[in-house]
This record gives C-alpha cells, sequence and structure tokens, in this order.
C-alpha cells in the first residue's frame, strides 16, 4: 500500500469522519463567540480613523466585507464539517 495515501484512507473510514466532525464543532464554538465579538466591534475596528482622513466610505465599507466574507467563509466549513459529512 502506498504510505501517501493512508491518511486519505483514514478520513474516509467512519473513525477518520468522527474525527472530522469532532473539528468541526471546535470550529463551531470558536466561530460563534469571535462572530459575536467581530459583530460588536465592527464600527470600532473598521469605523473611521483619525490616523487616515483620507479614507473614504467605500474603503472602510470594502474592509468590512472581506472581514465578514472570511468569517462567513470559515463558518460555512464548521457546519459542512459538523454536518454535511
Amino acid at each position: 500500500m502506498n504510505p501517501h495515501l493512508t491518511p486519505l484512507f483514514a478520513v474516509m473510514s467512519p473513525e477518520g469522519l468522527f474525527g472530522l466532525k469532532i473539528i468541526g464543532i471546535l470550529g463551531l464554538i470558536a466561530l460563534i463567540p469571535l462572530g459575536i465579538v467581530l459583530f460588536r466591534n465592527q464600527d470600532r475596528w473598521f469605523g473611521r480613523s483619525t490616523d487616515t482622513p483620507s479614507e473614504t466610505t467605500g474603503s472602510l465599507t470594502y474592509g468590512l466585507a472581506q472581514t465578514w466574507l472570511v468569517y462567513v467563509g470559515l463558518l460555512h466549513l464548521a457546519l459542512w464539517l459538523t454536518f454535511g459529512l
């Protein structure tokens, strides 16, 4: 048997799928509080800054949208690992 494919076969086994579900659950446990913190502090973290007064509303919204997109992507990955396998 090829030793490089052994981890792939381990993931395909029911025990490996259970391990991925545990990783997904731990990811959800970490991501849900992170989303609450992000939501509560988004104005402070991504709002107007006195250091850069030339920022436009579009650039502020773009940075906020990118951050939420990364968060939603990670949340989707954790949900897929938990419930989709």
